[in-house]
């Protein structure tokens, strides 16, 4: 099983790479490096989160699988959003149509 999901982990990584590399590209390189960053940290945490939560259930640690769940997941989430937010895929700027008469 481990196995497994270390041959996911690395088809996620991919595929997150190829979707975000193409938005990824602006204009001010500081944002763009930003954009990298908080993919890594992002990934990184929820691997982490993935892995921890494996080994605690294995074992039968029951407080701190549901304790990993939690934290990893919430954080895992709490980046997604600002990753999805710097994108631009959450709260993009609205196009205002004026009337003309």
């Amino acid at each position: 099983m481990s196995t497994f999901l270390i041959f996911l982990a690395g088809i996620l990584f991919l595929a997150g790479v190829l979707f975000i590399k193409p938005r990824a590209k602006q204009d001010k390189i500081w944002k763009t490096v930003i954009i990298w960053t908080l993919y890594v940290i992002f990934f990184v945490i929820a691997c982490i989160g993935v892995s921890f939560v494996y080994i605690n259930a294995s074992v039968g640690h029951v407080k701190a699988t549901s304790t990993a769940i939690f934290l990893f997941g919430g954080i895992s989430l709490v980046l997604a959003v600002v990753l999805a937010r710097v994108l631009g895929f959450i709260g993009g700027k609205k196009k205002i149509e004026s009337l003309k008469a």
